[in-house]
């Protein structure tokens, strides 16, 4: 097997059962997890952050302000710049899933994630959020969801 679909396999069900109830494309959040992360090889040091959250906001149930400085690439229109940042640390792994749940759920700027219709209407709600400062990041979740079959999580959370 694959170390993308091991990933895949890995964190299935924690992602379906995060979007259970919630008008949130599984596809989309494996996607993102898998793009964050580059498939599991980097959840920031030992942050267990599979979303690349920020350590900014309030805390919320999954999270209680622990953080870690870790470098990224950010993107502000003239090319990629590597800057530090804190990034928010987690107990486990499925408090990183919920948070980014929760997050997308109760932010206003991420209001149009919760009427999107389609995995691709909501990755565009999700990058007109501010989520991600690549200008290709919409474009990238979407090979990731195409290549790996990832809509097949979306009909499983009905289950």
């Amino acid at each position: 097997m694959s170390k993308e679909q091991n990933f895949i396999k890995k964190y299935s069900k924690d992602i379906i059962i995060a979007t259970q109830g919630a008008p949130l494309f599984p596809s989309v959040k494996m996607a993102q997890a898998a793009l964050e992360t580059g498939w599991g090889k980097s959840t920031i040091g030992n942050a267990n952050n599979l979303f690349g959250i920020k350590a900014t906001g309030e805390h919320t149930p999954y999270w209680t302000g622990d953080m870690v400085n870790a470098s990224t690439q950010e993107n502000y229109g003239s090319g990629n710049v590597t800057i530090q940042d804190n990034f928010r640390a987690y107990k486990t792994i499925s408090d990183s899933i919920k948070d980014h749940s929760h997050l997308l759920l109760t932010l206003p700027r991420y209001e149009a994630v919760k009427t999107a219709k389609t995995p691709e209407e909501q990755l565009q709600a999700i990058k007109d959020g501010g989520y991600a400062t690549d200008p290709n990041y919409v474009s990238k979740l979407l090979n990731i969801i195409n290549d790996y079959d990832l809509k097949q999580l979306d009909k499983k959370k009905t289950l």
